[in-house]
Parts: structure tokens; C-alpha cells; sequence
């Protein structure tokens, strides 16, 4: 892929005065990956439109895309480098909702450094043998233990989403070898889920933890963890940039159990989206 400096001389002889006063202040600035669109056009002292005619004439599909090329570029392709790009009072919501595109961005580069392909692997293989799948979770872990359990009985199976402690530790008492539990906790400490996790591991389950703390007590019990990466804000003290990153993950892991089922899974997909369409009008 083409970098920012070798796309603008490609294009030097079409470059209008215009966007050369872009490009300057994106050559200038010491973090131009930061810069909002209507912010850039203020310092260049040019339109919105502008910006947007330039970003496609460097053959970017979109201004955040040429962001976050900048922004690769500029950490020397290490994005764990990148500032906390945090949201103000006096942000608009146009502005909010670019920061979180961008805050999301980062969290996805930094989770890719973390993901062990390896354990991920094995997990998908775990999790095509399963014959019954477990998603816990608590508080809000709850709701992506749902989300995880929603997309996985698409494939047929035995599937259940638990949130309550003690039906948790009920399943957990009478699992064996064919069973897998998925164990979401953004902070891995969450001590009733750490206790059903042993509970699991003891009746010969295997276990799959995703958190965003490797140390963390969850971490040392699970058989694999998958690891989420973020950096949250003063403005948002509930993870959410982090939950972003837990559905991306699970929606990886389906996405990537139900392509190693082939037809038979495409099959039983189908069917479950026309069991769902009936209940439309």
C-alpha cells in the first residue's frame, strides 16, 4: 500500500492550490491524525468539500481512512504509540462521534498486538467440537455473553447465555470434556465468575476467557484468553470502547467457526434466518 508522501507525488501535477494548503497543514501538524475534518479545513483555511476531494483524489475511501494511514505512519506502524484522543465538553456530537471511530481504531490496533493467533485457533477447533456451548458473563458482560450465545445457536447445537451466578454454578457442576464456556469480564476479577470457571475447568470443560486484564485472576484459571486493548477516557468509565472490542472479537469467532462448517453450517444459518423472517411481517 501506496504512504501518504508517495500518493501525493503520484498526484503532484493534478494538486490544486487548495489542496496543497491541506496537505501543508497535514505536514505540519504533529498529530494531523487527531484533527477532526472541519477542523483541518479551518486551518487550512478551505471547505469540508475540499478536504473530501483531496482525500479521494490520494485514492483514500474515506477521510478516516486517511487518518489512521497518518497515523500508522507517524507511530512507525506501532499504534500502542498513539495518544489518548479523549472527548471535551465542547465537542459536538459530529466531533464525539469521529473521536470514538478514531478511539475505536486504536483499540483494535492494540488488540491485534495482544491476539495470539495460536489460542485463537484453537479455541475456533474447541469451539467446532463443542457440544454444548456456555456464555457467561455479569453486569454488563452479561449482555456481550448474549450477544455471543445469539449468534452462535444460528449453527444449531446446544447454546446458552447464563448470567445468573448460581444457575453459572449449577452448569458448571455438571459439565464434561464436550462441553466449552466462553467467561466474559472486562476486568478479569469478577469473583463469581472466576469460582464457575474452576467449577468448569474441575468437570472437564474447556475454557475461554476474554478480558482486557492478562494478570488478571479470570486469565490464570481459563484454558485460553483472548485479550481486548483499549485506552478509555475520562468521559466514559463503563468500557465501552472495550465492549466494542469484545463484539468484534466474538463476531471473529463466529464468523470463523461457522466458514470452518461449510455447507452444513450455511444450511443451518439459513434456517434460522427463515425461522426469523416468519416472525416478520
Amino acid at each position: 500500500m501506496l504512504r501518504f508522501d508517495e500518493r501525493i507525488e503520484l498526484k503532484k501535477k493534478s494538486l490544486t492550490a487548495t489542496e496543497e494548503k491541506i496537505i501543508h497543514q497535514l505536514k505540519v501538524q504533529d498529530k494531523p491524525f487527531l484533527l477532526s475534518m472541519g477542523e483541518l479545513a479551518v486551518l487550512s483555511q478551505v471547505s469540508e468539500p475540499s478536504v473530501v476531494r483531496l482525500y479521494k483524489k490520494l485514492e483514500y475511501q474515506s477521510y478516516q481512512e486517511l487518518k489512521v494511514a497518518l497515523a500508522q505512519e507517524m507511530a512507525d506502524m506501532k499504534p500502542s504509540s498513539l495518544e489518548i484522543i479523549d472527548i471535551t465538553k465542547d465537542d459536538s456530537a459530529d466531533v464525539i462521534f469521529e473521536k470514538m471511530g478514531d478511539q475505536l481504531f486504536q483499540a483494535m490496533a492494540l488488540t491485534k498486538e495482544k491476539l495470539a493467533n495460536d489460542a485463537f485457533e484453537y479455541a475456533v477447533q474447541k469451539l467446532i467440537q463443542a457440544k454444548r456451548l456456555y456464555f457467561f458473563g455479569q453486569g454488563l458482560s452479561a449482555t456481550m455473553a448474549e450477544d455471543g450465545a445469539h449468534k452462535f445457536m444460528r449453527l444449531g447445537g446446544n447454546v446458552l447465555a447464563v448470567k445468573d451466578p448460581h444457575y453459572q454454578a449449577i452448569y458448571a457442576s455438571h459439565m464434561n470434556d464436550h462441553d466449552v464456556v466462553i467467561a466474559i469480564s472486562h476486568s478479569g476479577e469478577t469473583t463469581n465468575i472466576y469460582e464457575v470457571l474452576k467449577m468448569a475447568k474441575a468437570s472437564g470443560a474447556y475454557t475461554l476467557a476474554i478480558t482486557a486484564n492478562e494478570s488478571s485472576s479470570i486469565a490464570s484459571v481459563a484454558d485460553d484468553v483472548l485479550l481486548t486493548q483499549a485506552h478509555e477516557t475520562k468521559q466514559r468509565s463503563d468500557a465501552m470502547i472495550s465492549r466494542l472490542v469484545q463484539l468484534v472479537l466474538m463476531d471473529t469467532l463466529y464468523t470463523r467457526v461457522a466458514a470452518e462448517a461449510g455447507d452444513d453450517g450455511k444450511k443451518k444459518i439459513n434456517q434460522a434466518r427463515l425461522a426469523v423472517t416468519r416472525m416478520k411481517k
